[in-house]
């Protein structure tokens, strides 16, 4: 064979190769053997929660699954669509008994026919988790004085909502049924205590969990913080001048109850925070260590008062301002 002749013939092979390479892509006219899931079983079925699973396809082509169910056998709704070979539905009825099948959806868009039928009820059978992370956050600022009480949604699939107690003793039990230290029922894991709160008294709170039969779960480990006075600023005074010579203290009279304090200056009386430093709970005064102020601008200071998170503000004193002259 001529040295031309192999050039050509290896030109050739190339383009064959690349063409069966082009036609492994799969294309909406690539006729794929449609193959339906198989083995659909009902792997658990409890507290208004089911969960199918069935064995995972390995077809030519196959891309992902769809999910049907409801609780007339010959009119399914569908569910959603999944790549995995299991799926899980919540917030279902107690006493209904629901029916499911699945399809196998190819690359070219055909859909299969359904697998088996399977069905069950999820009867409720266990009350909902206890809820764990609660946090106690007091405040005192220009809002009003309020508590945030916050923990971890419940991943229960029959969950009702909440429960919040609250007391002055760590010990004290939830009256499940004169509700005597019941504050809030909802259905969000975050609440916002307004209720006849007392300054520099320490309230300590405990979740319940119930479900949609109101069983309820054990209480949580309590939690607690209480509501600071708020700080009173001293020097610079509101809307003094200051002479750059001069060192720049910022005095303030401190609170009962509080575990440490931090100075913010900012540019603006709501943000633009330019410095800002913690102090421990038996100083009320700081010497200014940021960066250089500028002449006959307008700068803001104001104090937060800490409890449990020395990061977190309690109480938050009025707002001062300060310019620098020569």
């Amino acid at each position: 064979m001529s040295k031309a002749k192999a050039v050509c013939f290896f030109v050739f092979l190339l383009a064959v190769a690349g063409c069966q390479k082009l036609s492994s892509i799969p294309t909406a006219e690539d006729n794929f053997i449609i193959i339906p899931p198989t083995n659909l079983q009902v792997f658990s079925a409890h507290d208004a929660s089911i969960v199918v699973q069935w064995n995972q396809l390995n077809a030519v082509g196959f891309s992902y699954y769809k999910v049907y169910f409801g609780t007339n056998k010959i009119s399914l709704n569908f569910a959603g669509e999944t790549t995995n070979n299991y799926f899980f539905v919540d917030s279902l009825s107690y006493d209904s008994t629901y029916y499911f099948q699945v399809t196998a959806v190819y690359a070219n868009g055909n859909e299969s026919g359904p697998s088996n039928f399977v069905y069950a009820q999820p009867k409720n059978y266990l009350p909902p988790l206890v809820p764990i992370g609660l946090n106690v956050q007091g405040h005192n600022d220009e809002f009003g004085k309020y508590i945030i009480v916050i923990w971890s949604a419940n991943p229960d699939g029959d969950l009702g909502g909440y429960e919040v107690y609250r007391d002055t003793t760590s010990t004290f039990q939830p009256d499940t049924l004169a509700h005597t230290n019941l504050v809030a029922a909802l259905t969000t894991n975050v609440y916002r205590d307004t209720t006849n709160l007392i300054v520099n008294k320490k309230y300590f709170y405990k979740i319940i969990a119930f479900d949609f039969a109101h069983w309820r779960s054990v209480p949580s480990q309590p939690a607690s913080d209480m509501i600071l006075g708020r700080p009173t600023l001293v020097s610079p005074a509101n809307g003094s001048t200051l002479n750059y010579l001069n060192t720049i203290v910022f005095k303030f009279n401190q609170v009962q109850g509080a575990s440490g304090y931090i100075i913010y200056v900012s540019s603006s009386p709501t943000g633009g925070e330019i410095y800002s430093a913690a102090i421990s709970s038996d100083q009320d005064s700081l010497v200014y260590s940021g960066s250089s102020l500028n002449y006959n601008q307008l700068y803001f200071w104001h104090v937060a008062a800490t409890t449990l998170d020395p990061n977190t503000p309690n109480s938050v004193s009025d707002v001062y301002n300060f310019a620098i002259t020569q």
